[in-house]
């Protein structure tokens, strides 16, 4: 007996089947992409003050102890050698404000030098922050030693110090980080306003890609949706 043409075959209903979920996670995946680039995208427009740093607004701190200091800055270590190199990674910016009653001293250092010079000392730990505004949580970490005048430490990676608004860039490096903010002199009482800015090099051509390849993917689902229904036919 021969098969009328309105006759479904197995394979055929298994094929249209793998078309369209195809067409729908390319779909799916389209989607991601394009608001990913978008957002990338828009963010380079709107967020960018000019010097190519990415900022948050400023926050007012103050701690009765002798420091801020972050938990830390993990920036893994499988990565390739030159992705490192001359700051093709990133640039972290950190502002801090001092007066002439009280410089201001922010330094960024590795995590365990750290905890060497600060272990001891009653200091706020930045546990977390949101940048869109600057917000800031906190926990207190009790010590009773004095920690020595900042600027004398030889460990910096990179630091900034003085009146007024003092502005410390460091080429963002392998290891896990801690940034400090503290009085100059090294006293108890810190009292400044600050923000954090960060410089992507490749933040609109990897935007401008995220778009491209959804738009590729957007032509891919269309292609197999349309193949699925005219299978289905």
């Amino acid at each position: 007996m021969i098969a009328s043409e309105t006759t479904v075959r197995p394979g055929r209903s298994a094929g249209r089947r793998g078309l369209m979920i195809t067409g729908a996670l390319a779909g799916a995946l389209a989607l991601a992409l394009l608001a990913g680039g978008g957002a990338l995208v828009w963010a380079h427009g709107t967020k960018e003050d000019g010097g190519g740093y990415y900022a948050t607004g400023s926050k007012h701190l103050t701690t009765p102890t002798y420091a801020f200091v972050t938990e830390g800055l993990d920036v893994g270590t499988d990565g390739p050698g030159p992705l490192f190199r001359n700051g093709r990674l990133g640039t972290v910016r950190v502002t801090a404000t001092g007066t002439r009653a009280h410089p201001i001293f922010v330094g960024i250092a590795r995590k365990s030098q750290i905890a060497s010079y600060l272990g001891s000392v009653s200091h706020d730990a930045i546990t977390d922050f949101e940048v869109d505004p600057l917000s800031v949580t906190s926990a207190r970490r009790a010590g009773d030693a004095r920690p020595s005048a900042p600027s004398k430490q030889t460990f910096w990676a990179a630091k900034a110090s003085g009146i007024g608004k003092q502005t410390m860039t460091w080429p963002v490096a392998k290891g896990d980080w801690s940034v400090v903010v503290m009085n100059a002199d090294g006293t108890r009482g810190v009292h400044t306003d600050v923000s954090v800015g960060a410089k992507v090099p490749f933040l609109l051509e990897l935007g401008a890609g995220l778009l491209v390849g959804g738009a590729l993917a957007a032509a891919g689902a269309g292609a197999a949706i349309h193949r699925g229904r005219r299978s289905s036919r």
